[in-house]
């Protein structure tokens, strides 16, 4: 009879030498990776819909119509003041966002978008702000601007032809 042996084990024979300083750095990246990425998300100022409700694209775009007419800057068409304490409602549409807005400097807002047609990117240059708005759905999203300007806002959502050219504004005074 002869006896079988087993195959030789190798998994746990020491990495040579090379394959350990690799080990080590891909380690020491994912713990600073990973420490960067819940730091962010803890202490980083995060600006997300604090509210949501379903709305037809019709009975959102007749909110943005009825706030628009309320609150029109006369002279101005398609811009409107926005009072203090009250929200804002704009519409994305192929290929704008209406009204403009104009908000105060230091003044908490939140103002409600929703899309009339499919989804749209809301981006604010220069802010760390970033919202899909999608048909169907409207989202709050709360705002302290706090210098005076006008901001463009684009559209980051691929939406169709004419893309490039969907932005918006916001007026801060």
């Amino acid at each position: 009879m002869s006896s079988l042996a087993s195959p030789e084990q190798g998994w746990w024979k020491p990495f040579p030498r090379h394959e350990k300083a690799w080990l080590t750095i891909i380690i020491i990246a994912a713990v600073v990776l990973s420490a960067i990425t819940l730091g962010w998300a803890v202490m980083g100022k995060q600006n997300v819909p604090v509210a949501s409700y379903k709305a037809t694209p019709e009975q959102f775009e007749k909110q943005v119509a009825d706030f628009t007419a309320k609150y029109q800057i006369p002279g101005s068409p398609g811009e409107v003041r926005v009072p203090e304490g009250q929200d804002g409602f704009m519409m994305a549409s192929m290929w704008s966002f209406t009204p403009a807005l104009h908000l105060k400097s230091g003044k908490p807002y939140t103002i409600w978008l929703s899309a009339k047609d499919v989804l749209h990117g809301f981006s604010i240059t220069g802010q760390n702000l970033n919202i899909t708005a999608a048909p169907g759905h409207a989202y709050g999203i709360r705002i302290t601007p706090d210098k005076p300007g006008t901001y463009l806002i684009v559209c980051n959502e691929y939406c169709g032809l004419g893309h490039q050219g969907m932005t918006g504004k916001i007026i801060v005074e």
